[in-house]
């Protein structure tokens, strides 16, 4: 079928395909934003976690009132949490899965020269403890841990401080993003932000270990987390990851409170209350105003679609009860009842097509204008062709009905004002 002769109705009796357009654009552009709002929101929630979690329990919150704790309080409380009934695993540690009040960022650059800024996460035997798969190399001998805290020692007349890169553990996903195709184990990563910085060796690899700062575990971001060798001591806050066994779950997690407030109540009298959760109760706690954005985006997502669908089927059932007789013209000429089908359905494409290209305009000038007053990332173009599939398949759906009944128009109409 000739364009021309789509088009020349079209020229002809421009207002309603222009509503239907503008109706089309609007639709694109609020969806491609919506739907890039939605995974982000989503993607965090979807990544892999790396750790035991239905058998890890995670304390925090612990702040010492008008001191610091000291490196034999932190051994201390790992201790008593260890001969808790049901326990496997205890470590003192900063920086903990899902727990962002203490969250250290590290920035790291390996042979691909990119530069990424991950979470550190600090403890003794927070490998075994969190339960995480090694995938190569080994983890941390106790002779490469050292102190850290607020008044700690830092490493200072170590083998850190002659030249000698720190021992650190990567994620898959850091490795391949840090050092391309080849291999991390011994290789060297730099802090380009710290003159200062020896560097670090990789000396083990894990699966999958998700990063506390869940806002930035989008974009192939939820693994950027390394641990470093580092003993927990003279800090004011101290958190424990205690990894359980399956079948005393609950009583474990009744002994590891117990064990906290008999080790820490004097010491944080007067001040906040210690948190002791499962690590499935701190996700779904994390994740609450993610999955209620979810919910609204996708309230969204039903109302826009619905409203565009109605509009799209009541303007071109006007636009086509107005040429009934010119569809019994051609019935009468010849025509049959698919291509009368083909012809509406080809029309309504290339106005539906007009408003996805003024939609995807718009729906970048939407993006610049988050960006700028809302610090949202920036609008991938692989969202663009997502929102005209899904308002290309709509338009179709709404035009199917009045096309249909246009199909179905006897030819006689053409001699009914004869």
């Amino acid at each position: 079928m000739s364009m021309r002769i789509i088009l020349a109705p079209l020229r002809r009796h421009s207002l309603m395909p222009a509503l239907v357009l503008l109706q089309v654009a609007v639709a694109c552009a609020i969806l491609c934003n919506v739907f890039f709002l939605a995974w982000q929101r989503l993607q965090p929630m979807l990544a892999p976690s790396g750790v035991d979690a239905d058998n890890l329990i995670l304390v925090d919150n612990l702040a010492a009132q008008g001191r610091s704790f000291t490196v034999a309080e932190s051994q201390a409380g790992e201790e008593a949490l260890r001969a808790a009934p049901g326990v496997r695993a205890a470590s003192s540690a900063f920086g903990l899965p899902m727990v962002s009040i203490a969250s250290i960022m590290i920035n790291l650059q390996g042979p691909t020269h990119a530069a990424v800024g991950v979470n550190g996460y600090f403890g003794q035997g927070l490998m075994q403890t969190l339960g995480l798969q090694m995938v190569g190399g080994r983890d941390f001998v106790p002779s490469e841990y050292r102190p850290w805290g607020i008044g700690a020692n830092n490493g200072s007349n170590s083998e850190w401080d002659t030249g000698t890169p720190q021992p650190i553990i990567i994620t898959q996903a850091l490795a391949d993003k840090l050092f391309g195709s080849a291999p991390a184990l011994g290789g060297v990563l730099t802090d380009p932000s710290d003159k200062q910085d020896h560097g670090y060796v990789v000396v083990g690899l894990v699966k999958h270990l998700l990063r506390n700062q869940v806002g930035l575990a989008t974009d192939g971001r939820a693994d950027y987390t390394v641990l470093l060798a580092r003993n927990i001591g003279n800090t004011a806050m101290l958190s424990y990851a205690v990894r359980v066994d399956p079948s005393m779950r609950e009583i474990a997690l009744q002994g590891v409170r117990d064990a906290i407030k008999r080790q820490f109540t004097a010491a944080t009298a007067g001040g906040p209350q210690a948190r002791v959760e499962t690590y499935n109760e701190k996700r779904d706690a994390a994740f609450k105003e993610s999955r209620a954005t979810l919910w609204l985006l996708l309230g969204m997502v039903l109302a826009i679609m619905i409203v565009t669908l109605v509009g799209i089927m009541g303007l071109t059932g006007f636009w086509v009860q107005r040429r009934t007789r010119q569809i019994g013209i051609r019935r009468a000429l010849g025509a049959r009842r698919a291509d009368i089908l083909r012809y509406f359905l080809l029309e309504n494409a290339v106005i539906v097509g007009a408003g996805i290209a003024v939609g995807m305009v718009l729906a970048y000038a939407a993006n610049v204008l988050l960006m700028h007053y809302y610090e949202l990332p920036h609008l991938p173009w692989t969202y663009l062709p997502v929102g005209a599939a899904a308002m290309l398949v709509m338009g179709q759906v709404g035009v199917l009905g009045p096309a249909l009944r246009a199909a179905a128009v006897p030819p006689v109409v053409a001699t009914r004002s004869v």
